[in-house]
């Protein structure tokens, strides 16, 4: 025999403004195939990423109680809070062309000094990975008597860095873009958000959900349902999820409109690359949670989840 009680608790409506926070292009990469499949930590299939199926919905939280034959019970509680983050790092890229290695290596290290001193940025809050160091060759022809042939040629090198930045104000991820951009560097890779303290933060989840199936037994043996174990069992399971993993693709019904940078020119053709790329933060939707702790977060957050399941086996009468 198996029955499924769900008791809804409350239909609670937030009006959310939703604001995208630099993401990087790594984003872009990992959303390009606009298709992309998970399994949560609950073991529930959801779809990412479709660019059709990205409406955001809220519905009513419920207890879920599953009862499988007369004697083994089920109960689950889901928790999820949104936390704002500790830390940010940010890392920039950018890439150096000369003709001898040295001088390639001496003005990638000037362009990463200029910037780092534009910004204020101290030394302890940056590290500077370095990349690869790549030959550029050139094909020329090769003239034989009686035949040509193509040979590759030495031309020059390729150095590539990045640019690791580590601060806490969110503020400042823009002058820090405007003074890399001064300093021809472009290339945003991604933004991680570092949380400090994640034993505190899943201790409350795992206090909460802990007090929400006590009420549930509670509230269940007013209406006679008796909960005398022989025996329990408890199943919990944890996750955190990170802005950069939410962020999905979309269409812009919106033509980009240039006029503005060529002015009155007929013989100018603008061309951006990225003018069909847009992407929002789209954040776990609230509709399979019991507990939601700090709902109406408007900047991205990291999102903690917790998740306990009590199995109880009824002392036969």
């Amino acid at each position: 025999m198996k029955k499924t009680i769900l008791l809804s608790l409350s239909v609670i409506a937030y009006s959310l403004s939703i604001y995208a926070q630099g993401a990087g292009n790594w984003a872009y990469q990992s959303k390009s195939d606009l298709k992309s499949t998970e399994f949560d930590y609950v073991g529930d299939y959801r779809e990412l990423n479709n660019v059709n199926s990205n409406a955001y919905y809220q519905q009513a939280s419920y207890y879920n109680y599953t009862q499988i034959n007369d004697t083994v019970i089920y109960i689950d509680v889901k928790a999820l809070m949104n936390v704002k983050a500790d830390t940010y790092i940010m890392i920039l890229g950018l890439s150096q062309i000369s003709e001898n290695l040295e001088t390639c290596f001496e003005l990638t290290d000037q362009r990463i000094a200029s910037f780092l001193s534009d910004a204020g940025i101290e030394d302890s809050e940056v590290y500077v990975d370095f990349i690869s160091q790549t030959p550029i060759f050139a094909r020329e022809k090769e003239k034989k008597i009686f035949s040509k042939k193509y040979v590759e040629v030495p031309k020059g090198y390729e150095i590539k860095k990045n640019i690791h930045i580590r601060y806490t104000d969110r503020a400042n991820a823009d002058k820090y873009l405007k003074m890399a951009a001064k300093n021809e560097i472009y290339d945003i890779i991604r933004v991680d958000y570092i949380v400090n303290d994640h034993k505190t933060i899943y201790n409350t989840l795992r206090t909460e959900c802990i007090n929400l199936l006590n009420q549930f037994m509670t509230d269940f043996a007013k209406l006679g349902y008796s909960f005398e174990a022989d025996y329990k069992s408890l199943e919990e399971t944890n996750s955190c999820t990170y802005p950069i993993s939410c962020y999905s693709p979309f269409s812009s019904y919106m033509p980009t409109n240039y006029e503005a940078l060529v002015g009155n020119a007929t013989d100018v053709t603008l061309v951006n690359p990225n003018e069909k790329i847009n992407i929002f933060y789209n954040k776990l939707p609230y509709n399979t949670y019991d507990i939601i702790i700090n709902p109406d977060m408007v900047e991205p957050a990291v999102q903690f989840s917790q998740y306990i399941k009590l199995k109880i086996v009824l002392k036969k009468k």
